[in-house]
């Protein structure tokens, strides 16, 4: 095996075997395309910390608001955000936790309101909503149900009031009301019902008095 030659200054020169001298050359070089990065706002505070390579974001990346408080815990791979991302109010409380593969929004997500209760949970799919998404008043109590294909509303979906009472039901085809949609007064009881055909009213409507069932409408 050949030796490589360094000066050493006055010394003279020491002799390294190759495989040594290119370790020390991979390192030195990694050191360079590798490194810590600081942003700022313009009054000096951090803003965000992490890690570049070769000018793209890797691993775990931090930020914060011009308060000092953490904004965000992000991760990359190779400039790409890739794994679970978490995000907080600016006072320190949870706001939302997804998951990305490859810079894309991916499986499950919740949101948060800023008292800290439950706003909103579902699943993404190539960043677009997909399956049942359920969203949440900040008393707990459901406020809406959608069923999603590639972000467009599909299937059977629901929306109550803040005491939990459901107001309105029916489903979606690409996006659009389809079917027959049923609406309910504050406490509960229906009030009309009647079908749509691709976002709009079709058929006879109908209008519930004291249980009776009145036509409201005819298109």
């Amino acid at each position: 095996m050949k030796a490589v030659a360094i000066t050493t200054g006055s010394q003279g020169k020491v002799y390294l075997p190759k495989i040594i001298f290119f370790g020390i050359f991979l390192l030195l070089n990694s050191e360079i395309y590798s490194q810590e990065v600081k942003e700022y706002y313009a009054t000096g505070q951090l803003k965000a910390i992490g890690v570049k390579e070769y000018e793209l974001k890797v691993g775990e990346w931090k930020y914060y608001y011009p308060n000092g408080q953490q904004s965000a815990i992000e991760f990359f791979e190779k400039g790409l955000l890739h794994g679970t991302v978490t995000y907080f109010y600016p006072d320190g409380k949870l706001q939302g936790r997804e998951n990305w593969s490859a810079g894309a929004l991916t499986d499950s997500a919740w949101y948060y309101h800023p008292s800290g209760k439950l706003h909103r949970k579902g699943t993404y799919q190539q960043s677009e909503y997909s399956g049942r998404w359920v969203h949440y008043f900040e008393n707990g109590k459901v406020e809406r149900v959608v069923n999603y294909i590639f972000g467009t509303p599909e299937g059977p979906t629901q929306v109550y009031s803040e005491k939990g009472i459901l107001l309105q039901e029916g489903s979606y085809v690409h996006g659009k009301e389809d079917g027959e949609w049923k609406f309910y007064s504050a406490t509960g009881e229906l009030e009309f019902s009647g079908n749509y055909i691709q976002g709009k009213e079709t058929g006879t409507w109908y209008r519930y008095e004291k249980g009776k069932k009145k036509i409201y409408k005819k298109y």
